[in-house]
């Protein structure tokens, strides 16, 4: 059991680790280019690119709270069951899962509210903006340690 929960846990950080990659380097340059962003903040291709965004970002923020809370189960099981690093294993699952939750829950809908009152130029956007950029560095960062750490199956007793 201790070898298919250590497979787990990596199974669903690496598969949130991809996916922050995947947003970050792909999903979200390809939905909202250059070209788009120099639009007026009220065309209708910018606030196209803009909900895509924020729906994708959404949907990675529930994927990060569900795969986080399994890989930290996992984590705390194997602690339990004497695997080395275990326990130290679940602390970053459990930061990142922290950071989805706030930026789905207080980042996120602030910079839905701010785009619908067509005040996505304003300083506000733009300290949001950042703040949910750096959330997904963080969780990245976080997810790439907890990899380090990570349980390995054959370190099992």
């Amino acid at each position: 059991m201790g070898r298919f929960l250590a497979y787990l846990y990596r199974l669903a950080v690496a598969l949130l680790l991809g996916g922050d990659f995947f947003f970050a380097a792909v999903a979200a340059p390809a939905s909202f280019p250059r070209e788009v962003a120099a639009l007026p903040p009220g065309s209708w291709q910018r606030v196209a690119a803009a909900d895509l965004v924020g729906r994708m970002l959404a949907q990675l923020d529930r994927l990060t709270l569900l795969l986080a809370a399994v890989a930290a189960l996992c984590a705390i099981a194997l602690a339990r069951t004497g695997f080395p690093r275990a326990r130290a294993a679940a602390l970053p699952v459990l930061a990142a899962g922290l950071c989805a939750l706030f930026s789905l829950s207080w980042v996120t809908p602030r910079i839905h509210v701010l785009r619908t009152l067509a005040q996505s130029a304003g300083p506000e956007f733009g300290r949001l903006h950042l703040l949910s950029t750096v959330l997904v560095g963080i969780e990245t960062l976080l997810l790439l340690y907890a990899l380090w750490v990570s349980p390995a199956p054959s370190e099992g007793r």
